[in-house]
């Protein structure tokens, strides 16, 4: 325990971490390796990983703790982790926690040791809290169950496929929205992954009315999100595309465009872990469609899949390439590990090629490269749409985009130096925020108008607003410090009220927005949500104006919103589900674990006209380009281990 209250001294562990280990010391004395390797397997929970992989302990046990740059070391300290790992083999590790009260050891065939599961649990050296391991195995069951419930479909399906997708397949290359509309309509399970503007929202539409129309009567379908906004987005954006979609095959019933949150869908209770609807009260549904599957976390994927009839069909759409979760998991980046390469099997490509008249032989999994992705289960149940039909092969932020997710640095430093909607700039930390502040400013101009005494007309003026704030967003990859978003607002607000756009005197202001930070049941709230502090002529007070995901305009009093945040600037991963106009990412002038590949390419892709990049250094660029989000995880290997025993 005193090495680890050390490491707490110097910040490189949780109090969480150490009050853990304390607690289990409480109930049952275990040895110090044990001690140390459950503070570890704390600490990497709390980083979003699922469980701590032994043998990355003697690869480079320094990287599990928060340590910082060594280039920031003020001295040579005797006892990080890699000093003290090497006191220790696997073996003796192995050893230490197979004969702990504190853990439960699984062998081979999925058996645990224990009747009564313990805190820990060790299976085929990953260490696991016990909680995550039993997520990460009710996943793993659910999937593979529904990936061996295979549906036929009827005979007419290539008419139905072809009156939806018409002559778009040219023979020359795969027409990969029809065949994901042709694969998930013979699955339980299914996922389309792809970028943005790949087509994901207008592929589930056509797979929709497809499988209304396959149905013998009317599917009970369910659409839901992870958060309000990318809830809202997915309602407006089927609202374009299902009359269009619904004429191409009138004879299907007609398709839904409510979209819900996640926790809405599951039936959220507060003060209760537990959902409403859960294994033994299915939620009523046919179809569960999921958008922005990419921010869901281990624990809520395995409370969804939990929560389905054993009928029910689950589709999950999402950027595998995005950031992941902000709670423990990658979950879609791990299923979708194999879905660049295809790794199709034969009855796969027996099941898809009649719907193409390009060859799918190049996605056999006989031509995936071994490794391991080439015999995933789950490559069956997956298509990765591959054309961007929103920006055009001259677009800046495409080739951004693209270039960044090859890690291609020299190809992304040139496209921000030259392209053509993408620009660089390296300003200080004031200039950011008067930059942001100008940007702001045509917002703040508009708000300045008032509307008529009339609801038509009060609903317009706030409607008009809430669509305008969305024309700029500034971002930033860290939350505290200098660079921070909790700084950044403050020196924005400061810009703003020096330029006589607010009047910053009072916390409430005309013209403030601001973001919900947890979900508020009460008030139909959700962490993320965006609202705007407005002057309602009616009430003559103020007023703070969200549009829900069901499209109506809720005025709420400013008092009943204690856990919201000014909003000039948030993070990347708050901004997941959002889009804008103009885009802007800060990046801060010093190294950082949380900047990489994933956060860049996130935030580029939630730009639809312009991209701007703030940062100083270019040597920060590379580093963020060149590093990737490695999230520890089982669940690969536990859908490999699974087909290997079923």
């Amino acid at each position: 325990m005193a090495l680890l209250q050390r490491w707490q001294q110097r910040e490189w562990l949780r109090a969480l971490d150490v009050a853990f280990v304390r607690s289990l010391n409480g109930i049952a004395p275990a040895a110090p390796v044990v001690q140390l390797l459950a503070a570890l397997v704390s600490h990497q929970y709390g980083r979003g990983h699922t469980c701590l992989h032994l043998s990355q302990l003697w690869q480079d046990a320094d990287s599990l703790l928060s340590l910082p740059p060594e280039n920031q070391f003020a001295e040579r300290f005797s006892e990080r982790p890699n000093d003290v790992m090497s006191q220790y083999s696997l073996a003796e590790c192995i050893e230490a926690l197979s004969q702990s009260d504190w853990v439960t050891t699984v062998d081979s065939r999925g058996h645990p040791q224990l009747a009564q599961a313990a805190p820990l649990t060790l299976v085929n050296q990953r260490l696991y809290l016990t909680r995550l391991y039993q997520a990460e195995q009710q996943v793993v069951t659910a999937i593979r169950q529904r990936l061996q419930q295979p549906i036929k479909l009827p005979p007419a399906a290539p008419q139905w496929l072809a009156a939806l997708f018409g002559d778009s397949d040219d023979g020359q290359s795969p027409d990969w929205q029809r065949l994901a509309c042709a694969l998930a309509a013979q699955r339980q399970f299914a996922i389309i992954t792809g970028g943005p503007g790949t087509g994901k929202t207008t592929t589930v539409v056509k797979l929709l009315a497809l499988l209304q129309r396959a149905a013998s009567s009317p599917l009970t379908i369910k659409l839901a999100a992870p958060t309000g906004k990318a809830a809202a987005r997915l309602s407006e954006s089927l609202s374009s595309k299902v009359a269009e979609v619904s004429a191409m095959l009138p004879q299907a019933q007609p398709l839904p465009e409510q979209v819900t949150t996640l926790h809405q869908l599951l039936g959220v209770q507060p003060l209760r872990r537990r959902f409403r609807y859960h294994q033994q009260r299915p939620l009523p549904a046919d179809v569960v469609v999921v958008d922005e599957a990419s921010m869901i976390d281990l624990e809520m994927m395995s409370a969804l899949l939990n929560a389905l009839p054993a009928h029910c069909r689950l589709i999950l759409l999402g950027d595998k390439d995005q950031l992941a979760s902000v709670e423990a998991g990658s979950v879609l980046g791990d299923l979708c590990e194999g879905a660049a390469a295809g790794g199709y099997d034969a009855n796969t490509i027996a099941q898809l090629q009649p719907y193409s008249a390009a060859s799918l032989t190049p996605f056999a999994e006989t031509n995936t490269a071994v490794g391991s992705a080439a015999g995933l289960p789950t490559n069956q149940c997956t298509v990765m749409l591959r054309d961007s039909y929103r920006f055009s092969a001259e677009s800046g932020i495409g080739q951004l985009a693209q270039a960044v997710n090859q890690g291609a640095t020299m190809d992304a430093l040139g496209i921000l130096k030259y392209g053509t909607d993408v620009s660089w700039q390296q300003p200080s930390l004031t200039h950011v925020a008067d930059w942001a502040a100008a940007a702001y400013q045509t917002f703040f101009e508009a708000a300045r108008s008032k509307p008529d005494n009339d609801e038509t007309s009060l609903e317009r003026w706030a409607r008009g607003l809430l669509q305008h704030y969305t024309q700029f967003q500034l971002l930033a990859a860290l939350r505290r410090g200098d660079w921070g978003v909790e700084h950044l607002n403050q020196l924005i607000r400061n810009s703003l009220q020096r330029r006589g756009l607010i009047d910053g005197r009072h916390q409430w202001y005309h013209g403030r927005p601001v973001m919900m930070q947890r979900n508020n049941y009460q008030l139909r709230l959700m962490n993320g949500d965006i609202g705007l502090c407005l002057w309602h002529p009616g009430m003559a007070q103020l007023r703070v104006v969200f549009a829900g995901a069901d499209g109506r305009l809720r005025w709420l009093s400013p008092s009943r919103l204690s856990d919201v945040e000014t909003v000039y600037a948030m993070t990347v991963h708050k901004s997941q589900g959002s889009e804008f106009n103009h885009c802007a990412l800060v990046l801060p002038p010093q190294s950082n674990p949380v900047l990489t590949r994933e956060l860049l390419y996130t935030g580029i892709t939630r730009a639809k006209q312009h991209f701007t990049l703030l940062s100083a250094k270019r040597s920060i660029v590379a580093q963020t380009i060149e590093q990737r989000t490695l999230r520890s995880s089982g669940l690969l290997a536990a859908l490999n281990e699974a087909q290997e025993n079923f």
